[in-house]
């Protein structure tokens, strides 16, 4: 796993020469690091080349069959430079404002948002192609929680009536920032609830949660977990074992911050 990396960390592949770029990427897999000729099935040698936008390429060495250096990648269509993409990515996963990213990266500002769209559809196919998000594990906490949403038309315009839906989270606190998962939900009752954390927490997970009925047979329902519980209508840390949910609280805090239902 990488470590995150600061925009300062960034800057010099962002503005330094190609060459480090595809370093970079070759370094998380999204630049090969070989290429084997389609023709006569021999490893292609990688060479400069003055008349491509990225200063290197592949050729064979035996029947001269020339292919880009982002033969086979995410990047093998676009017109983008390298070092435009690790704005593009950077800005994204920082969740900049599109219109800023824009700005930015100098570039059309429907550029950013195919961009953007883009990078959603591989996380999204990446999330299902999966399986299930797994969270906790012996010791770790998971936090859980339902939270409404709520959507009203912007200036009360439109002829479309305010819409709620309910949702529920989980946050892993063993991460920093914590790690989480949400699912809507059309009820919050024990029939509903109960699978979705069956489903998406590892064996030893220790549950902390409020007193909302649905949660009181999770020890008894999924024997794998520990659970333990905070009274919010009377205090929001338990003085006796120091459980608390304000990881998830945050959390949806932060969420609600940056996600808008459709209007």
């Amino acid at each position: 796993m990488h470590k995150r990396m600061a925009f300062l960390d960034l800057g010099p592949l962002m503005f330094g020469p190609t060459d480090d770029v595809i370093r970079f990427f070759r370094t998380r897999n999204l630049l090969a690091s070989s290429v084997q000729c389609t023709r006569c099935q021999k490893p292609m040698l990688e060479c400069t080349r003055s008349d491509v936008r990225d200063g290197v390429g592949w050729k064979c060495s035996s029947c001269k069959t020339r292919r880009s250096v982002r033969e086979g990648s995410f990047f093998a269509k676009s017109q983008l430079t390298l070092q435009t993409w690790i704005m593009l990515l950077h800005f994204w996963a920082r969740q900049n404002p599109v219109s800023d990213t824009a700005e930015c990266a100098k570039v059309a500002l429907n550029t950013a948002v195919d961009v953007y769209q883009w990078l959603r559809e591989v996380c999204s196919t990446r999330l299902i192609n999966d399986g299930p998000v797994m969270l906790g594990g012996n010791g770790v906490v998971v936090q859980i929680d339902e939270s409404l949403f709520k959507h009203k038309p912007k200036y009360h315009r439109g002829r479309r009536a305010d819409y709620e839906q309910w949702v529920f989270g989980m946050v892993d606190t063993s991460q920093t920032p914590s790690l989480g998962f949400m699912q809507m939900v059309d009820t919050r009752d024990a029939a509903t609830l109960l699978p979705i954390i069956r489903a998406h927490t590892a064996p030893g997970t220790i549950i902390h949660s409020d007193e909302w009925a649905a949660y009181r047979r999770i020890s008894q329902d999924i024997p794998h977990l520990q659970h333990a519980t905070v009274n919010h209508s009377v205090e929001f840390v338990n003085p006796t074992n120091g459980v608390h949910t304000q990881n998830i609280e945050s959390y949806w805090n932060s969420v609600k911050k940056k996600f808008k239902l459709p209007g």
